[in-house]
């Protein structure tokens, strides 16, 4: 099973190429010098990452050929919006700014955010109207993302973290050439056009050993996530340099206060600023934050999805504070379902065009959290493919989900679920 599309190259201009899948086009970034009009390639992130023979695209194509439309009529059905009888007024009206693309104000989105979870025919509104946005403007793609925890050390003390220093746990590295090879399986076994390799705060890895790990990634022709943390600019240059293309780091909440509290020995402008930093170094940028931080207002949500724009991420990521056990942090109550499902829907309004992960954490909440949050304007999946001996010891929160279950399981079941609602495995271009 294929993650991506193989397109047809049917323009260059300088860097960006037009890439053709099945009529439908895209502006994608090349930094190939032998690609030419007429080849056909594979894009993640909105990057060309490989060329791939005529022949074995056209026999990849003519598989997709035979889903790509019936998935694109599922996925219109769903997203069809629904209006039912006593629906909120004010929600009514800012939806129909939504529905005419205007912007909306803050105290708009505090609004939509207020809705009560007793308001059901407000809140499916709301859900329908975000899934229906996502839909028109991104259609049904949705891509698939592979992860690799590679260490659990970190020399942070987060509050919330189950993985941070003071933490009792059993510890684990994997060796660079564990990591590689793990990572040549989620490609060549599994069809993985994108990995993201993970750790805490571990500069065990040096500059030498990351340098060398994403040299021999990047051989396998893929999109390489780095989420490591604060490292120096030059640090992310060098691995720039080697072949990665993408961080995703969140800046965890907008409040100043509530950060210094939580992440002790930790600067919150020193996070802000290299966000922006590797922006501009050209890396894809995936960020966001924790939701039900104690003493976290609505505002603080809304702050934190304002300041995730801007940004401009390629992804937004965050999810609920799943408390582990042993940390200061673990008597916390969980957020709701419910108030997850409207910060993702506020969150397509905001950023109409930008990819929304459904984050692990959201899946503990309950069994339809992917599918839920997939329908109220979510367009991105991460399957774990670390080896199961290390990720059981990845206890970044408590009561993971999916960790008992293989690759292949888990593969197989969101592949389904995509399928169930109309969305093709992909990403299709920027």
């Amino acid at each position: 099973m294929c993650y991506a599309i193989p397109g047809k190259i049917v323009n260059l201009n300088n860097k960006i190429a037009i890439v053709d899948y099945f009529g439908e086009k895209r502006n994608v970034l090349n930094e190939f010098e032998n690609i030419k009009i007429g080849d056909y390639v594979y894009a993640q992130g909105g990057i060309i990452i490989d060329k791939i023979p005529e022949k074995d695209a056209l026999e990849i194509l003519n598989f997709w050929k035979e889903y790509f439309f019936e998935l694109k009529k599922i996925d219109q059905k769903l997203s069809q919006q629904r209006v039912s009888q006593n629906v909120n007024t004010e929600v009514l009206q800012i939806l129909q700014k939504v529905n005419l693309n205007q912007q909306l104000g803050k105290d708009e989105l505090l609004k939509l955010l207020q809705i009560s979870t007793t308001d059901t025919n407000s809140l499916n509104l709301i859900y329908t109207s975000a899934n229906n946005v996502r839909q028109k403007e991104l259609d049904n793609a949705c891509c698939v993302h592979g992860i690799i925890e590679f260490s659990n050390y970190c020399k942070n003390n987060c509050f919330y973290c189950g993985i941070r220093k003071d933490r009792s746990i059993l510890r684990y590295r994997m060796l660079p050439n564990e990591i590689i090879k793990t990572a040549e399986i989620a490609v060549k076994k599994f069809g993985f056009k994108a990995i993201v390799l993970q750790s805490g705060e571990d500069f065990w890895y040096n500059d030498e050993n990351l340098v060398s790990i994403v040299k021999e990634i990047r051989k396998f022709n893929i999109l390489i996530f780095l989420s490591i943390g604060v490292r120096s600019l030059e640090t992310y240059q060098k691995l720039y340099n080697a072949g990665a293309r993408a961080v995703l780091i969140r800046f965890e909440t907008s409040n100043k206060n509530i950060f210094a509290k939580l992440r002790p020995q930790t600067n919150f402008q020193e996070r802000i600023e290299l966000i922006k930093s590797l922006k501009k170094l050209g890396y894809i940028i995936a960020t966001g934050f924790l939701i039900g931080l104690p003493n976290e207002t609505y505002e603080d949500i809304i702050n934190n999805i304002l300041l995730t724009k801007s940004f401009e991420p390629d992804m937004y990521s965050f999810g609920p504070l799943i408390p582990a056990i042993g940390t200061p942090l673990e008597n916390v109550k969980t957020i709701d379902e419910t108030t997850v499902l409207k910060i993702i829907s506020i969150t397509r309004f905001v950023d109409r065009q930008s990819k929304i992960l459904i984050t692990s954490s959201f899946e503990t909440l309950s069994k339809e959290a992917k599918r839920n949050g997939l329908l109220s304007g979510g367009n991105s999946l991460m399957i774990n493919v670390t080896p199961k001996n290390y990720a059981k010891l990845y206890e970044i929160y408590s009561n993971r989900p999916n960790i008992e279950k293989t690759i292949e399981e888990n593969i197989k079941n969101t592949i389904e679920l995509l399928y169930s609602l109309g969305r093709a495995p992909t990403d299709l271009g920027i």
